[in-house]
């Protein structure tokens, strides 16, 4: 199979949901942030590879829950070749 062309770098940012303030689990700890969490889940998607899938690159835990995912991105969709009639093939 041939590689994707075409691709460029985009970033998109996300803010998670916080959580109350002084909120302990049923141990007597504090919760973990929802950012943490997704941080924790994103390292598995940043392991997937293959030669027609866009990948993820990073993520980013800014202040406030923000989070920054930066990722390749193809400008055109598989629906944008289609309404163009264009075959969708590789090379």
């Amino acid at each position: 199979m041939f590689p994707l062309k075409d691709t460029v770098m985009g970033a998109s940012t996300f803010f998670a949901s916080a959580l109350p303030h002084d909120v302990c689990g049923s141990n007597g700890l504090p919760l973990t942030p929802n950012s943490i969490k997704i941080l924790g889940r994103f390292q598995i998607l940043k392991t997937i590879t293959h030669p027609r899938l866009c990948q993820y690159v990073d993520i980013t835990r800014g202040k406030h829950e923000r989070l920054v995912v930066a990722a390749e991105h193809c400008e055109k969709s598989l629906e944008d070749l289609l309404r163009e009639r264009k075959p969708v093939r590789s090379g």
